[in-house]
C-alpha cells in the first residue's frame, strides 16, 4: 500500500501543480478582466497587463487605451502592446486590424499597410480590414490599390462580417466616394472603377454625382438603370428631382418623377394635363413613404398637416371618381393655410389654362378670409402670384377657372391651396371647401 502510494506520488505532486498553475492561471485573467470592466482606466489596464501579459484581449485593450482615452497619448507604448497580441494570438485578424490602424495613425504607412495586409488575408470576407487597408493606401498616394480596396469594400458592406450581400450599403459607398473624390477629385473613372455592378451600387454612385455638380452623368446613369431594387431607386429618383428642380429643370425632374412612378405602378395621366393626380383618385408617393423616405415636393399633391384645417383625401369630397379633396376648417386659425400644394413644369412664355371644381359650405365672403388656388414660379415666386378665389357661401360644384402667361424663365409652377388665417370661427356652421378634377393645360398659339 505504501509502496503503491509511494509511486504514485510523483503523479499526484504533478497534477496538483498543473491545477495550481492552472487555477492562478484563470485567476489572474478573472483579475484583469474585472480590472478592465471595472476599474481605473490609467492604472487598471496596466495591472491588468500586469496579471495577464500573454492575453491578447488585455494587451489589446491596454493599446486601446494608450492611443484614443490617456491623458496625453502614448502611441509608441501601444504598439508595442499591440505586437505582443498579434504574438499572442497571430491568427486573430482583429489585432492586425488594431496594429495597422495604430501604425497608421501615426504616420507609418508601410508598417499599418502590412498589418492590415496581414488583417485582410485572415479574414478576406470581412468587410472592415479591407476598409482600413483601402483608406490606408488611399492616404499613402497608392491610389490603384486602393481603388481595388475600396471596390471590395463596397461589395462587402451589405451583409456584415463573413455574410456579404449582393447589395451594398449605402452610407458605406457614399463614403467611400467622398474619400475619392477627396483624394483624387472627381474622378469619373475612379468612381465608375469601385462601383459594383448591381442597380443598388450604381444609383449610389448617380446620387453622389448629383449632389457634386455632375448632374448631367448622374442622368446618364439613372437613364439606363433598371428599377429591380426598388428602395435605392426610389432616394435616388428624390435626390434627382430635388436638384433638377434647384437648377430650374424641371421637364427633366418631371422625366425622373414619372419613371418613379411607373415603376411604382401609377398609371400615367393624360398627356395634355399637366397636373398628376388631378382628381386625387391615388394615394400620392409622397403620403405613401412618410417615415420611410422623405420624397421631398415631387409631381403630386402634396398634402401636409395643419393644427385648425383638416385637408384630406376623402370619399366624401368626389365629384367624379371616389375621392376629392375636403378642407374643414375646424377652430381658430392659429397661422395661414398653406399645406397642400402641387409642383408642375411649363414652358417659358406659353399661355396656358388652369381649371378645376369647387363645392363649398359655409365658407365667408370677406376677402381676407376667403381660401384660393395660388399660382406662382415654382424657384422663383416673386416673378409672378395669380390666385383664383374660391365661391363663397355654400355652393354646389361650379368649375373655377383662370389662364395665364408664364415669364420668360419660368419652367415650373407650383399651385398652393391657400386660406387667409381666420382668427374667429363659428364652431356651430364649420366652413368647409371640397376640390376635384384639376386640369392645367397649354394653350395653342
Amino acid at each position: 500500500m505504501t509502496t503503491s502510494m509511494t509511486k504514485r506520488l510523483p503523479l499526484l505532486i504533478a497534477v496538483l501543480a498543473l491545477a495550481v498553475w492552472a487555477g492562478n492561471f484563470i485567476i489572474k485573467n478573472f483579475l484583469a478582466a474585472s480590472l478592465l470592466a471595472y476599474g481605473r482606466q490609467s492604472e487598471s489596464t496596466a495591472a491588468a497587463a500586469g496579471y495577464a501579459p500573454a492575453n491578447p484581449e488585455v494587451l489589446a485593450a491596454r493599446a486601446r487605451y494608450l492611443l484614443y482615452r490617456a491623458d496625453e497619448p502614448r502611441p509608441e507604448e501601444a504598439i508595442a502592446a499591440l505586437q505582443q497580441a498579434t504574438a499572442a494570438s497571430p491568427r486573430d485578424y482583429r489585432y492586425w486590424l488594431e496594429l495597422g490602424k495604430a501604425y497608421d495613425s501615426q504616420g507609418q504607412p508601410q508598417q499599418a499597410e502590412s498589418a492590415l495586409e496581414r488583417a485582410v488575408s485572415l479574414a478576406p470576407r470581412y468587410f472592415e480590414p479591407r476598409w482600413a487597408l483601402a483608406n490606408s493606401r488611399l492616404r499613402a498616394g497608392k491610389a490603384d490599390a486602393a481603388l481595388n480596396d475600396f471596390r471590395e469594400a463596397i461589395a462587402l458592406s451589405g451583409g456584415g462580417y463573413g455574410n456579404a450581400s449582393p447589395q451594398p450599403d449605402r452610407n458605406v459607398t457614399l463614403n467611400a466616394f467622398n474619400a475619392i473624390n477627396g483624394a483624387l477629385g472627381m474622378n469619373l473613372e475612379a468612381l465608375r472603377s469601385v462601383t459594383p455592378a448591381d442597380s443598388a451600387a450604381r444609383s449610389y454612385l448617380a446620387e453622389f454625382l448629383a449632389t457634386h455638380e455632375a448632374l448631367d452623368q448622374a442622368l446618364e446613369i439613372w437613364r439606363i438603370l433598371p428599377t429591380d431594387d426598388l428602395n435605392s431607386y426610389r432616394s435616388l429618383a428624390a435626390q434627382l428631382t430635388r436638384e433638377l428642380q434647384g437648377k430650374n429643370r424641371f421637364h427633366e425632374a418631371r422625366e425622373v418623377w414619372q419613371k418613379l412612378s411607373d415603376a411604382e405602378g401609377i398609371l400615367p395621366e393624360d398627356s395634355p394635363n399637366l397636373i398628376a393626380n388631378p382628381g386625387f383618385e391615388q394615394t400620392p408617393l409622397r403620403e405613401k413613404y412618410v417615415g420611410v423616405i422623405d420624397l421631398g415636393e415631387g409631381f403630386d399633391w402634396v398634402i401636409r398637416r395643419h393644427t385648425e384645417v383638416r385637408a384630406a383625401r376623402s370619399t366624401e369630397a368626389a365629384r367624379s371618381g371616389s375621392y376629392g379633396l375636403r378642407l374643414v376648417f375646424t377652430a381658430s386659425m392659429n397661422s395661414a393655410f398653406q399645406e397642400v400644394s402641387h409642383l408642375a413644369a411649363v414652358e417659358p412664355a406659353r399661355q396656358y389654362r388652369l381649371s378645376y371644381f369647387a363645392k363649398t359650405k359655409n365658407l365667408s365672403s370677406l376677402p381676407n378670409e376667403t381660401p384660393f388656388v395660388e399660382i406662382t414660379d415654382a424657384t422663383n415666386p416673386a416673378a409672378f402670384s395669380l390666385r383664383s378665389v374660391a365661391p363663397s357661401g355654400t355652393t354646389e360644384w361650379s368649375e373655377q377657372a383662370i389662364g395665364f402667361t408664364t415669364t420668360e424663365n419660368t419652367r415650373g409652377l407650383r399651385l398652393t391651396i391657400r386660406a387667409p388665417q381666420v382668427k374667429t370661427i363659428d364652431r356651430g356652421r364649420l366652413p368647409e371647401l371640397w376640390l376635384d378634377d384639376f386640369k392645367l393645360e397649354k394653350i395653342n398659339q
